[in-house]
């Protein structure tokens, strides 16, 4: 008797299929953010209390802020030379070699420009928590990770505690990691896991330095690895299609025509995603004050550029991987 048809997947299996990564990984980091949240004010007060000044100086100063070099520098250089070498990749008379890395390239600069600056100060901006320092030295209230802190943009330019924009950029040489790891070509499983291992090591040092410091409690650093992670996955395999790219190169020998500066132009547009968002929180926020209720203004507003930009997102990615299709 032959054995009847399967039936099709349901929506939910077919999308706990796609999605079951991402979905482990955000649960595996809210709960990981929930344990660190436990510890935040005792962790982060003994680190203060047994700190090394010298240590905690040099791991939160900058080169690009006119001091000497700190911790934070070389994940800095590397992202502006790969940012150099993405440019000059779009040239005519760039070295082959290098054509061939500007979707690696590409994708550094995507995932520093959305994950660094997009999703660290986004929430930076729209949570608004206070620092240790100023908690507990000029009595601030303290609030949790999820909570809204008292940070809001009536008071004017403000920098959040939550999440860790130091810790962040120091993880940004990790994506290596993630080429050297899936790239038919570079793939070098041993380079990789000893080089994540330096960067995880350099982010846990930055996180335990600025707590000493008092400038973040423990969970805005060690709280945002997962969602790095995640963001640098998303956008290496789902949105920039990294492994697609390189197998066109594989067959073609060039890669696949597409506009130039893409990448950037969709990260010029989630700018303003970004910026709606934080206005659009902003606005709703007033209402829960009731000290500044005309700021409510900021919601539409905020509304309004979200819905343009992810238009103008959607517009531009929309044709941009028809190659796939040939």
């Amino acid at each position: 008797m032959p054995l009847s048809p399967l039936p099709p997947p349901s929506p939910a299996e077919l999308f706990w299929q796609k999605n079951k990564f991402y979905l482990l990984l955000t649960l595996l980091s809210l709960l990981w953010l929930s344990y660190l949240g436990q510890f935040d004010q005792e962790w982060t007060r003994w680190l203060r209390e047994n700190r090394s000044d010298q240590f905690g100086k040099w791991m939160g100063r900058t080169l690009f802020e006119g001091s000497l070099p700190g911790g934070s520098d070389p994940a800095i250089l590397f992202v502006l030379a790969s940012l150099l070498l993405y440019f000059r990749s779009w040239k005519s008379n760039a070295a082959e070699r290098l054509k061939e890395w500007r979707p690696f390239l590409g994708f550094i600069i995507t995932t520093t420009i959305a994950g660094g600056l997009g999703f660290v100060h986004c929430l930076k901006w729209i949570i608004g928590r206070a620092r240790p320092h100023l908690v507990w030295d000029k009595q601030w209230p303290f609030s949790e990770w999820y909570e809204f802190g008292p940070h809001y943009i009536a008071e004017g330019i403000y920098r959040g505690s939550f999440p860790s924009g130091h810790t962040a950029v120091v993880l940004v040489p990790m994506l290596l990691s993630l080429i050297w790891l899936t790239d038919y070509k570079y793939r070098k499983p041993r380079l990789a896991i000893f080089w994540a291992i330096g960067c995880i090591m350099l982010a846990v040092s930055m996180a335990v330095a600025r707590s000493m410091s008092g400038h973040h409690w423990i969970s805005d650093s060690l709280g945002i690895f997962g969602p790095v992670v995640l963001i640098a996955y998303w956008l290496y395999f789902d949105f920039l299609k990294i492994p697609q790219q390189r197998a066109y190169f594989r067959r073609n020998k060039k890669l696949p025509e597409m506009p130039c500066f893409w990448e950037l132009k969709l990260c010029g547009w989630g700018f303003f995603v970004i910026l709606g968002l934080i206005c659009w929180f902003w606005g709703l926020r007033s209402v829960q004050l009731q000290t500044v209720p005309y700021l409510l203004v900021l919601a539409p507003v905020g509304a309004v550029l979200m819905t343009w930009g992810f238009m103008r997102i959607q517009r531009l990615y929309s044709g941009l991987f028809d190659w796939m299709h040939h």
